[in-house]
């Protein structure tokens, strides 16, 4: 492809490279570059593609937003924004005539995207679904890698997706991939804010921050429509900032304060969760083998999303029933010793809510058995330590 037809878009501030010169490849990593590649030069947390510039010995044309002092380069002001944009233009924009669907929130991201694929597909749309436990192309398992992928294999993913014939596709967006501009001007038709609680202080410093790039996503214009927990007090916070906008529509969903979308006479018990859905004053009667009330919000969400894309209330009433737990996520194995529950809860909400609601559904000793180490928060080990003596009988 021409290097013209790949900087469509970009914001260039000057180049010293012919714009008709062939590009073969995009490249991140300096270790890799080959003749007639673009280097696109990252700035990370430990390195600095700029750095390596010197150490490349072949032909290659540098994306950088620092001016080197010898080679092909094209300066941009925004080297990140415009890796994504060159990968876009690298696969054809493929997201053009797909809708797109983003999930955004610290809990409940990978069950919500989930539920809201498993809807779709009973409906008759074709999907595809990218997130933490994988990559799904009409419900075909084709990698895993990040929650959201790098620019580069997020737009392979999307060009695979649109060959192959996909309508809409949901992908969880983690606070990183915000941050780090990897969808660059993608907008979603529909974006769903789960919840914001503590997480990945590590990288993000304080809760402020990690909370401010979330609400970013919506505040910057990201989504042409975006649905909120209105339950979630950065929820509440979003939705009064969007209030009055005129390039976003919202809708809210929860179970305890006045939202678009709710859920009555919620009923928990071992054979899962029962409760009256108002989907926009549409009635439906949800019956699942899903469990606690977490999931109630993650399909109320689900169905919230289902309905504005214009799944009819019957429809998304059968789909919840078939509708089962995600791999990882409160999955429940019966023993003869004892119910054994696996969860992927990593953040002290999401550690809440999985003991509160075993607490509920266990007659005997509850045990828990979870980590909180690595090279991450640190702040949070002891606000998941009280939350464990709180609920469990044992912790391990």
């Amino acid at each position: 492809m021409k290097l013209e037809n790949l900087l469509y878009g970009v914001e260039i501030q000057k180049t010293n490279a012919d714009l008709n010169a062939e590009i073969k490849e995009i490249k991140i990593d300096s270790r890799k570059v080959e003749d007639s590649d673009l280097f696109v030069c990252l700035e990370g947390v430990n390195d600095d593609g700029n750095n390596h510039l010197c150490e490349i010995d072949c032909d290659f044309i540098a994306l950088t937003q620092k001016e080197p002092e010898s080679g092909k380069y094209v300066l941009v002001t925004d080297a990140r924004k415009a890796y994504a944009q060159v990968c876009q233009n690298r696969f054809l924009r493929p997201m053009e005539g797909m809708k797109f669907i983003a999930v955004v929130g610290t809990n409940g991201k990978t069950s919500t995207a989930h539920y809201i694929d498993s809807v779709l597909t009973f409906a008759g749309v074709k999907t595809g679904l990218i997130g933490t436990e994988g990559h799904y192309i009409l419900g075909e398992k084709v990698g895993q890698s990040l929650t959201t992928p790098d620019p580069y294999e997020l737009n392979e993913l999307f060009f695979k997706m649109r060959t192959r014939g996909v309508e809409v596709v949901i992908a969880e967006v983690s606070a990183h991939a915000i941050y780090l501009e990897k969808l660059g001007d993608l907008k979603a038709d529909v974006a769903i804010l789960t919840n914001v609680s503590q997480d990945h202080l590590d990288y993000f410093k304080d809760f402020s921050n990690y909370q401010s790039v979330k609400m970013s996503y919506f505040e910057n214009g990201n989504a042409k429509t975006a649905i909120v927990n209105v339950d979630d007090e950065s929820g509440r916070i979003l939705l009064s900032r969007l209030e009055g906008r005129k390039d976003i529509k919202t809708l809210s969903y929860g179970l305890y304060n006045p939202a678009d979308c709710f859920a009555v006479n919620v009923v928990e018990d071992i054979d899962g969760v029962k409760f009256v859905a108002n989907i926009n004053d549409e009635i439906i009667d949800v019956k699942s083998s899903l469990f606690g009330e977490f999931n109630v919000y993650n399909l109320l969400g689900a169905m919230s999303v289902a309905y504005e894309l214009g799944i009819d209330g019957e429809t998304i009433m059968h789909a919840v029933r078939k509708i089962k737990a995600v791999k990882g996520r409160f999955s429940v194995l019966h023993t003869e010793k004892g119910t054994i529950i696996v969860d992927f809860a990593h953040t002290p909400e999401g550690l809440k809510n999985l003991l509160s609601t075993a607490r509920t559904i266990t007659k005997s000793r509850l045990i828990t058995l979870f980590g909180c180490g690595g090279e991450r928060d640190k702040t949070k080990r002891a606000a998941m330590g009280k939350i464990a003596s709180k609920y469990s009988d044992y912790i391990i």
